[in-house]
């Protein structure tokens, strides 16, 4: 059965995070994605959270399933080499400051020039316009700018917090995927290329957009707590485990209270409805803090779950690894790795029932797929050793 996008080249020149999971995200799908690489030591990703016995995850879950050919883009002959493999790709995806694949001759026009139906899609931190659009970024500051991590912290004068390093990325790389999903779709129909733009602030915007949105028709921002609301959060059990229930419609309060045996507050006045009960939240989540303290968690999530209110326990990845339920859905598979043998891994997050997508082969090692690639795309062999004895390419340990 063919993947759904088997035939797809990809010539991948991003680095980090952002970038190469939205190529992951492409490569788990059937594409033929070809990471560009300096030849000195690759990308940076490779040496990000590398352990002593070599293995990296940040490498592993964002960079597998690509193959890798390391090619100086600072030099001419690295600059037409890019270019001639540009001949044959449908997408061509970077995440460098904008300027940058420009100033080395390898922007949307040049590739354009020589491919006029690519799809050129270019990742950025602050977006391509205005007077920030040229400065660094990385998800940090993409959570820290877009209110994201004031919000996270609890709102305007409270602590700002990063919850979740690489949130930014990741959906940023979501993202610059569905661009260029979006992109090939419409030259599919039409036959055009074009640019696809896609940048951390933006992607942040759009994760907050309910909350951003308030604050720009009232002009005052919602305030944060603990609990979203006294039906909406996580309380704490006997045995130490918090539960998360979401009752955010009215249907689902009489079931929390008879779950925790407050049913006797179903028709209280100060409970009974969604303003009084926020008006007088403290009062009610002290009354429910204290039902939850008497049951195990265990009990607590299945007086919750019988009773049809949406209910979980608030799991650590260790609990997470071994439960059946992202298990029995593929969200997380086992793997067969070169050097590392049996082990699991995340699987794919997106799934279709007729042309699935696979979990890719591990990660490359740097080059190893160099003269693969440019034997594929018609350089002569000769030419190839000239290039790597030039410095222009490099070909990887084990690599032929």
């Amino acid at each position: 059965m063919s993947t759904p996008l088997a035939g797809i080249r990809v010539l991948d020149f991003t680095r980090y995070q952002q970038g190469p999971f939205a190529t992951v995200m492409l490569a788990d799908m059937g594409a033929e994605v070809i990471k560009v690489e300096e030849p000195g030591g690759g990308d940076f990703g490779r040496r990000m959270w590398k352990e002593p016995d070599g293995f990296s995850a940040f490498f592993e879950a964002l960079d597998r399933g690509k193959k890798s050919v390391c090619i100086d883009l600072r030099k001419p002959a690295g600059k037409q080499l890019a270019l001639r493999l540009g001949e044959h790709m449908d997408v061509v995806v970077e995440n460098f400051r904008p300027g940058t694949m420009e100033a080395w001759g390898l922007g949307y026009e040049e590739f354009k020039a020589v491919n006029q139906q690519v799809i050129y899609a270019q990742a950025t931190g602050w977006g391509t316009k205005g007077p920030l659009a040229k400065y660094p970024s990385f998800d940090q500051i993409a959570q820290a700018y877009s209110g994201y991590a004031q919000h996270s912290g609890g709102g305007p004068g409270h602590r700002p917090e990063v919850p979740y390093p690489g949130v930014a990325d990741q959906s940023g790389g979501m993202n610059l995927a569905f661009g260029i999903m979006t992109a090939l779709f419409v030259r599919e129909r039409t036959g055009i290329g074009q640019k696809v733009e896609v940048s951390l602030l933006g992607t942040q915007l759009a994760l907050q957009a309910p909350e951003l949105l308030h604050y720009l028709h009232f002009g005052e921002e919602r305030p944060r707590e603990f609990r979203a609301s006294s039906t909406v959060g996580h309380f704490q059990c006997a045995d130490g485990k918090w539960v998360m229930i979401v009752g955010i419609d009215q249907k689902f309060w009489p079931r929390i209270a008879e779950a925790l045996g407050l049913g006797h507050l179903v028709d209280d006045p100060r409970f009974a409805r969604g303003f009084p009960r926020w008006q007088n939240r403290e009062e009610l989540q002290a009354l429910e803090e204290a039902a939850f303290r008497e049951l195990s968690s265990a009990e607590a999530l299945g007086r919750l779950r019988d009773a049809d209110v949406p209910a979980s326990l608030v799991l650590d990845y260790a609990a997470l690894a071994n439960e059946e339920q992202p298990i029995t859905n593929g969200y997380i598979v086992e793997q067969d790795h070169p050097r590392f043998g049996r082990q699991r891994v995340v699987g794919l997050h997106v799934q279709l029932s007729e042309t699935p997508g696979r979990v890719s082969a591990p990660a490359p090692e740097l080059g190893a797929h160099t003269r693969e690639v440019l034997d594929e795309f018609g350089v002569p062999a000769d030419e190839i050793e000239r290039l790597a004895r030039d410095g222009v390419v490099r070909i990887g340990a084990g690599a032929g």
